[in-house]
């Protein structure tokens, strides 16, 4: 390559292509079309890295691999392709044959040694017969050691399956069972670019924990019939410049969301993205305070800690919060005597004359519970709201992996279309819409994706959550996803046990929030935000 330091590097993904003379799913002429656009990026700039992120054949059979590396070979005949499989290409004992027509399947590119910055680590996610993918404890090991390269080098994360749920393509059930806990290694690992492939639908989303920012891109498809929506066949072009992260999408057909290409621009200090994470300064009021509970398992006896439960009440009233919310499964197993428990806690907070506000989780609802929680505990989708600030609370419903749907989503917009604009606005469910380390991603919402573009889009401030027992906080774009542990439940997947979250926004939007241990009073930081806050917080409607 031999790059000056002020060169552009640049690297131009597809994926998806789908190859197969037999399934019917190749799309010939969207390939020819989008072949001939990348030749001519090529031609501009022969340093270009050129990479296929996966589900290169349609139906990993033999007759797919072969036909597909001779087109692609065809197609691209004095370029190196570095490719990963997709859950595709493992269909039909397809691992078997990857190797001996696209080499290895996991790769390291390291573009210093011709003078570049940028390191690139690509995983395989399949797994053989499934669409569900998996990262693995090896590929988590590989990943941390990204973290070993200094940060002023670009450090670029390809796999096939989606990390985060993605817009606009259905109901969410196919991307890395570990989605938690690869979020979690990213942060350590200094990552500044993850690329994904996988649902046939172009997106970009800016991540950040808090204190680094990292950006998500999903490539799309590249000459699938299975399309999205309007927007048809696309690939990536990754540019690294003056210290600008810039990704454009092109789409290769004439009906094309992205036929006039869809640029993203992000500025880099030093090889890492700017953050926009927040700090408290002295002299910045505080707005509200805010304690964040869930799963208390009310029962006689099983998995409720009564003990636990009290000594948590106290310490968060020892904060002295402006509002108590709890994230769902209130009961145990929704008996008429789980309820009772239920009501009857709740009888002594409001003697306590503390505000709260509950929203039902799957173990409230079923078997028998819908009826009971709307006769003694509240409505399905309660709202607190005081001069600061407007609480949504939703019903994702009685199924394990639950649902917002269409009408809620309808609700959320009226509600915030009415409030945002005078007061802060917060979501609360029990579902959490990304994935939860420690688990499997199988029970976030159906509607995953669409309902994170909806909350973002709006720039919807707060989304908090309660499912899986482990607290964890992320912010996508400007809305800032809130989980909870579990409060008074013997069910642990935290070392810290039994825990609740403390919520502090200040008047700048700046956004604190603390872990806070009840068996030894310890606070752990989950991270420091900023996020929009409505500065004419007194207006009364």
């Amino acid at each position: 390559m031999n790059l000056s330091p002020l060169e552009k590097e640049e690297v131009l993904l597809f994926s998806d292509t789908h190859i197969s003379k037999f399934t019917g799913l190749f799309h010939e002429k969207a390939f020819q079309s989008g072949v001939k656009m990348i030749k001519q990026k090529l031609i501009k700039n022969p340093n270009a890295l050129l990479l296929h992120l996966g589900d290169i054949t349609d139906s990993g059979t033999y007759e797919d691999f072969v036909y597909s590396k001779e087109l692609l070979q065809k197609s691209f005949p004095d370029r190196y392709i570095y490719a990963i499989p997709g859950n595709h290409d493992m269909r039909n004992i397809g691992d078997k044959l990857w190797n001996d027509f696209f080499d290895e399947r996991q790769f390291l590119i390291d573009t210093r040694e011709n003078g570049g910055n940028m390191v690139i680590l690509a995983i395989d996610s399949s797994e053989p017969d499934e669409n569900v993918g998996k990262i693995g404890d090896r590929g988590l090991e590989a990943i941390a050691e990204l973290g070993t390269y200094p940060d002023k080098i670009v450090k670029i994360l390809c796999f096939h399956h989606h990390l985060l749920p993605i817009p606009n393509t259905g109901r969410e059930r196919s991307m890395i069972l570990d989605a938690g806990d690869v979020s979690q290694v990213i942060w350590k690992a200094g990552v500044d670019v993850i690329i994904t492939a996988h649902r046939h639908y172009p997106n970009v989303f800016s991540l950040s924990n808090g204190t680094r920012r990292c950006m998500l891109i999903n490539s799309g498809t590249f000459s699938s019939f299975k399309t999205r929506g309007r927007a048809g066949h696309t690939f990536v072009d990754l540019l690294v410049k003056n210290d600008n992260l810039i990704v454009k999408f092109f789409g290769t057909d004439t009906y094309s969301y992205f036929q006039t290409p869809v640029r993203e621009t992000q500025t880099m200090l030093g090889g890492e993205l700017t953050s926009n994470a927040g700090y408290v300064v002295p002299g910045d009021k505080l707005l509200t305070r805010i304690c964040q509970f869930s799963d208390t398992h009310f029962t006689q006896g099983g998995d409720f800690l009564p003990k636990v439960y009290e000594l948590g009440i106290k310490m968060m009233l020892r904060e002295e919060p402006k509002l108590l919310i709890h994230c769902g499964d209130l009961t145990n197993d929704s008996y008429p005597e789980d309820f009772a428990m239920a009501k009857m806690k709740l009888r002594e907070l409001n003697e306590l004359n503390v505000p709260y506000l509950i929203v039902p989780g799957v173990r409230d609802l079923q078997p028998f519970g819908r009826e009971m929680w709307v006769q003694q505990i509240g409505p399905l989708d309660p709202i607190y709201e005081d001069q600061t600030i407007r609480v949504l609370g939703i019903d994702t419903g009685a199924e394990a992996s639950g649902h917002v749907g269409r009408s809620r989503i309808t609700m959320v917009e009226h509600e915030f279309n009415t409030f945002g604009k005078y007061k802060l606005f917060l979501v609360v469910m029990h579902h959490s819409v990304l994935p939860i380390p420690r688990s499997y991603f199988k029970r976030a919402v159906k509607d995953a994706g669409d309902v994170i573009d909806f909350f973002t889009h709006h720039k919807v401030p707060l989304v908090l959550s309660g499912l899986e027992h482990y607290a964890t906080t992320m912010q996508v774009e400007n809305t800032v996803f809130i989980n909870a542990g579990t409060f008074s439940s013997k069910k642990i997947r935290s070392k810290r046990l039994n825990t609740y979250n403390s919520i502090n926004i200040f008047e700048s939007g700046v956004t604190k929030i603390e872990e806070v241990e009840i068996h030894s009073g310890n606070r752990n930081l989950l991270g420091v935000y900023r996020i929009p806050v409505v500065k004419n917080q007194s207006l009364q409607l």
